[in-house]
């Protein structure tokens, strides 16, 4: 498309066409006061009730809202002399990702660097309160400063997680998570994890990771192979087996298996950093300290949800046992309108506090009495019928209903994964190790992530994981448990095990 004619814009001199994008034209201006060169974006549109224009207005808000070393700087927004809104930003004379790319691959160590730079960037839009998506995260759209570093950029289609109706919205499909393509799942945190480690393996290897070199690269036949393919290898030798795993991880169709957050994915690459290329001191991953993280779970609560500051002080009401919704869209991301039931193995604490001489009183001894009735009960292993849905006793368990393949009932059951324990042992010959590991309330539908000694990540459908390893160093590995249903999600690793 046609770059527009530039316009005039107070206080700001025309030097030269920059480029031009599906929606927005960008120049080359000189402010007068103070004197720098500025980037100026400016909306083709002049008609001020299109949506497009309010997506750019909140582009500049949100960019402006963003203080992060690695996004790109803007200094103003406002309206050109013929009507159209603009946004004035940093320019970037060393271009962009893309630019670099093209005249050859990034070396390993480039990349990684890169990679925490860039988490940095996107974990401090997610922890904005409501979380900020990208959903364009590509080497185009990363500008290189004038010491080496990304600059992330072009929050043009960019979404707040309590409003992701963007009818104009369109996707870059060479980076995008299938979920963002074909809608199998909601859009949150984790896509632009996706899309972050699939900037990173263009940058290794030249070209986006399900584009054929000679192949349909049309935008309809690399959906199909990002939604039924597996990830590819970037085929380099000089690229650590650590990173392919991670990789591979991060670009999983199933978001529950990628890095949860941004953070999470920089710290991988740090380890990779520090162990696989022996640097002394790795990439530093930097966020603002008072900026809480927020994770791929609890962003899409709502805020709703959170007590508010008067009921901090007041007892609160037993949680209650409702009976479990079918699966949807919604309950699989940790719907807030889901009530958790208690896990009866867990201790008993009753709350006995009452106001002194307040009639109250006599009721709370006797409810402290039937409690520990209760608590007895559940401990025994005879109270499970009081929390059964149903409201009736559980039917024992039988060998075959054990044996059998689980169906949509059993992902319903809202009983939380236990304590992981997970017991690790050498071979024979002692050059691999296998790690199996067990919990109470396990499901044949869990999945599990697993942390590995050099601080990547891999996943596994079953709960067992072979590895090979150097015969008389320790190898240790974690564990989190991933329910088919998106509930429970686990906040930290287990405990080590180790052979």
């Amino acid at each position: 498309m046609a770059q527009m004619a530039h316009p005039q814009i107070p206080g700001l001199v025309y030097q030269k066409d920059l480029g031009t994008g599906g929606f927005a034209d960008v120049y080359l201006y000189q402010r007068q006061s103070p004197e720098r060169p500025v980037a100026v974006k400016v909306l083709r549109t002049t008609d001020m009730s299109d949506r497009l224009t309010r997506r750019f207005t909140d582009e500049a808000n949100a960019m402006a809202a963003l203080d992060n070393p690695y996004i790109a700087k803007v200094y103003s927004a406002g309206m050109t002399n013929d009507g159209r809104p603009y946004i004035e930003m940093a320019y970037y004379p060393n271009g962009s990702l893309d630019d670099r790319v093209r005249q050859a691959p990034l070396p390993v160590p480039d990349v990684l660097r890169i990679g925490v730079q860039l988490c940095s960037a996107v974990e401090a839009a997610h922890r904005l309160n409501p979380p900020l998506l990208h959903r364009d995260i590509k080497p185009a759209n990363v500008m290189v400063d004038a010491y080496g570093d990304p600059m992330l950029t072009d929050f043009g289609i960019a979404s707040r997680m309590n409003n992701q109706r963007d009818e104009d919205a369109s996707l870059s499909v060479y980076w995008a998570s299938p979920e963002a393509m074909f809608s199998t799942s909601p859009v949150d945190n984790r896509s632009d994890v996706y899309s972050l480690g699939a900037m990173l393996w263009h940058l290794l290897v030249g070209r986006p990771p399900y584009m054929l070199p000679g192949g349909d690269n049309r935008p309809s036949a690399v959906m199909i192979r990002t939604r039924d393919l597996p990830v590819p290898s970037t085929g380099r030798p000089d690229v650590p087996a650590s990173l392919e795993r991670l990789l591979a991880s991060t670009m999983a169709k199933d978001p529950r298996v990628r890095p949860a957050t941004a953070a999470d994915l920089a710290r991988s690459l740090n380890a990779i950093e520090q162990r696989e290329l022996n640097f002394g001191q790795v990439t530093p991953f930097k966020v603002k300290a008072n900026e809480p993280a927020r994770s791929s779970a609890t962003t899409m609560r709502s805020p709703a949800a959170a007590p508010r500051p008067e009921d901090r002080t007041r007892r609160q009401a037993a949680p209650q046992v409702i009976p479990a919704q079918s699966p949807s869209a919604a309950t699989a991301m940790g719907d807030p309108g889901t009530l958790v039931r208690p896990n009866p193995l867990a201790p008993v604490t009753v709350d006995v506090q009452t106001a002194p001489g307040s009639d109250a009183e006599p009721r709370g001894k006797a409810g402290v009495i039937v409690a520990i009735v209760i608590a007895l009960i559940v401990v025994l292993g005879g109270g499970w019928w009081l929390l059964h849905p149903s409201g009736k006793p559980a039917p024992a368990p039988s060998d075959s209903a054990t044996a059998a393949t689980t169906g949509p009932a059993e992902v319903g059951l809202d009983l939380p994964p236990g304590p992981v324990t997970v017991t690790c042992a050498r071979s024979g010959d002692g050059a691999s190790v296998t790690c199996t590991w067990d919990y109470t309330n396990n499901l044949t539908t869990d999945a599990y992530q697993i942390l590995l000694p050099d601080g990547t990540q891999t996943t596994s459908q079953t709960p067992s994981y072979t590895a090979q390893a150097a015969s008389g160093q320790q190898y240790c590995v974690e564990i989190k448990v991933v329910r088919a249903d998106g509930r429970f999600p686990a906040n930290d690793w287990s405990p080590k095990g180790c052979a």
